[in-house]
């Protein structure tokens, strides 16, 4: 039976050549970490589908947010990431990035690094590949004149229905230094930016998504928000408008590196490329409002005028140092809770 069978296996090969040609090689996987509803959705379609087929490598996606990627990467040292591409809000990163977690930017396989503005450099590791400006969403039936500084959210017409965040959040702690510098000395006089926020006595909430509920449902009617979110609001027909106070807009930014460990490099750094391709950042800026980083995407008009575009726009962001704030971040958390939980 053995002879029979391996002289079945010597025709095949002779009459069938192609069949004798050794398995394909196993797929690649990029393990890459983004966020979940609409993100993802744009994502798949805008980055991953064609990657996907340009390159025949399979991508997984982790949703989630920021502080669990980080931990997650935290503890798998940095020989043995979880990811090979990590993206999400900078806050949380200085930590990993002393540390050693991230390769250094690779412009040979991501050429399109070079066109980025400066501001959206950080370190050697890492960069801003969208950025939101952190400002007032306002409901257009309940709030009857346009709000221009942070001051506005303690106007006592709103007593009762104004929102923002927990310090926990990034907004909330943007919002917290901005608050800061208004009514104390300076950005990181965080005693007089509490003070100022318990007398304000917002709704308090952990996320974003709380936040435009209550937006929607008029439970707030002025609240801290970025731009991205009021105008997708808008876009599905909520009366909401966004502002951007004159003392300054600090950013939501979505950074991006890959990991030391990562065992595909040359694809990780492919992908940034191509999440910095002026097709992606379009499609993330006409289907959810986030503002480019590539300085030479042009964006229809329509979109154009609500976010960050151009030179001027990106001169006016107030961006801090993550890294100082890091070391700073736990006495300021314990200071917080005390006063405002």
């Amino acid at each position: 039976m053995m002879r029979i069978a391996w002289l079945l296996v010597l025709l095949v090969t002779l009459l069938f050549p192609a069949a004798a040609v050794q398995a394909p090689a196993q797929q690649k996987t990029l393990v890459v970490t983004g966020y979940g509803g609409r993100w993802s959705e744009v994502m798949k379609k805008a980055l991953i589908e064609p990657f996907e087929k340009q390159h025949g490598v399979k991508i997984e996606l982790v949703t989630g947010i920021t502080t669990e990627w980080v931990a997650k990467l935290m503890a798998g040292g940095p020989d043995n990431p979880p990811f090979d591409v990590v993206m999400g809000n900078e806050p949380p990163f200085p930590i990993p990035r002393e540390r050693g977690f991230f390769e250094p930017r690779n412009l040979a396989l991501a050429p399109n690094i070079k066109h980025v503005y400066d501001k959206a450099l950080i370190g050697d590791t890492s960069l801003a590949i969208f950025w939101a400006r952190i400002g007032i969403a306002y409901r257009t039936d309940a709030v009857s004149k346009k709000p221009t500084s942070w001051k506005d959210l303690w106007d006592d017409a709103y007593a009762g229905r104004r929102g923002t965040y927990v310090i926990g959040n990034t907004l909330g702690i943007n919002f917290l230094f901005m608050v800061s510098k208004v009514y104390g000395k300076e950005y990181f006089d965080v005693d007089a930016g509490i003070a100022a926020i318990k007398r304000m006595q917002p709704k308090l909430v952990d996320f974003t998504g709380t936040m435009e509920k209550y937006l929607e449902s008029k439970e707030v009617v002025i609240a801290v928000m970025h731009d991205a979110t009021a105008y997708d609001l808008q876009k599905r027909g909520i009366p909401v408008d966004w502002a951007a106070p004159v003392e300054g807009v600090p950013i939501l930014d979505q950074v991006i590196q890959v990991t030391k460990g990562s065992k595909n490099k040359d694809l990780a750094w492919k992908l940034v490329d191509a999440y910095l391709s002026p097709e992606v950042q379009t499609a993330f800026a006409t289907e959810l409002f986030f503002s480019p980083t590539n300085k030479t995407v042009k964006l229809p008009a329509d979109v154009a005028r609500k976010i960050i575009n151009g030179p001027a726009d990106v001169d006016k962001l107030v961006l801090f140092d993550w890294a100082k704030v890091a070391r700073q971040r736990p006495q300021w958390t314990e200071r917080w809770n005390k006063e405002l939980r």
